[in-house]
């Protein structure tokens, strides 16, 4: 017996609906992932990055840590009408943890009443700290999370201009990178919005990211990152998407090189949060760690193991001093 055109409509409806509440129940996005923008939107992000790591220099091991957080606002000042919104992003505090041998320890909350008290910190890192603090970035995002025209403030770009002149000290304190740089802040802002892929979450959704990282006088290191769906989840009570990321290091050498470089060992994974409701990255972690060797007037390896979380959110209020708990407690 057939059945009849309105029956079999009703019946396509019915397994519309069905499927649409399967995939919500699921936390699945029925489309691409998309970050969503509003006018007057003020995301808040914290940034973390701990670098550990060691260097043998002709036969001596020196061994350094280094932590940094980046409390930051993004303002959404505007939303183009094919979602590109336009942001301005505020660094609000800075905290530092830092222990090298060859520049010391020392700890920095910009959000604490004091300051370090080291030459390390008065000589190569305040004059960078204080040039970021308070500045404010603007850049332009799409709703796939592809970053452009960054526009730096005029104190950074003095800044950056009078590291550039005093030959980049910050380098010999063995940081594992220079984040205080022109090229390292743009990187920065661009690795803290989730790149997504123009198609559906899938498991054989695949897409990359990549950063070319010049090293002076040996050649220039890149950083590819494939990103790929690892299924719906949930977090702090969302659903959401999960996006697994491996990074690969490659390394392309100077043609006028003054040292070889070999990646000798290296891995790298990590994972995204996305709420595809919400259009907004949750949360991000990643773990990188390599070894290289460089050979050329002098023998050096370098071990580095670097732990990078982004997460919605501020950072916990700053602990008092120890005078100020003492005197909290003599007002009891």
């Amino acid at each position: 017996m057939k059945s009849s055109p309105c029956v079999v409509r009703l019946w396509k409806l019915v397994l519309a609906v069905a499927v649409s509440l399967t995939l919500v129940a699921q936390g699945r996005a029925d489309g691409p992932l998309k970050w969503k923008f509003k006018q007057g939107d003020a995301l808040e992000y914290v940034m973390e990055r701990a670098v550990d790591g060691k260097l043998n220099l002709s036969g001596a091991d020196i061994e350094f840590k280094l932590k940094m957080t980046f409390d930051t606002t993004w303002k959404v000042t505007a939303v183009a009408a094919d979602g590109t919104a336009s942001v301005d992003q505020s660094l609000e505090r800075l905290q530092v943890s830092m222990d090298s041998p060859l520049a010391g320890s020392l700890e920095y909350d910009s959000a604490a009443p004091t300051k370090p008290d080291s030459p390390a910190w008065s000589m190569m890192i305040e004059p960078m700290v204080t040039g970021l603090l308070g500045q404010t970035l603007k850049w332009k995002v799409s709703p796939q999370g592809k970053v452009t025209d960054i526009e730096m403030p005029e104190k950074l770009k003095e800044t950056f201009a009078k590291q550039s002149e005093g030959g980049n000290r910050q380098a010999g304190l063995g940081l594992g990178g220079n984040m205080f740089s022109d090229r390292g802040l743009r990187e920065f802002v661009e690795k803290s919005v989730a790149p997504l892929s123009d198609q559906a979450p899938g498991k054989d959704v695949t897409w990359k990211q990549s950063f070319e990282s010049p090293i002076p006088r040996i050649g220039t290191q890149t950083a590819e990152t494939t990103f790929s769906f690892a299924g719906a989840d949930k977090l702090d009570g969302k659903s959401v998407e999960k996006i697994k990321t491996v990074t690969e290091l490659t390394f392309e050498p100077a043609d006028d090189a003054q040292a070889d470089l070999e990646i000798t060992a290296q891995a790298a994974s990590g994972t995204i949060y996305f709420d595809p409701a919400a259009g907004r990255m949750i949360k991000a972690e990643d773990t990188q760690s390599s070894t290289k060797e460089i050979t050329g007037p002098r023998e050096l390896t370098q071990e580095v193991k670097e732990v990078s979380t982004i997460r919605m959110g501020k950072s916990p209020a700053p602990k008092p001093a120890a005078k100020e708990e003492k005197d909290k407690d003599a007002a009891k």
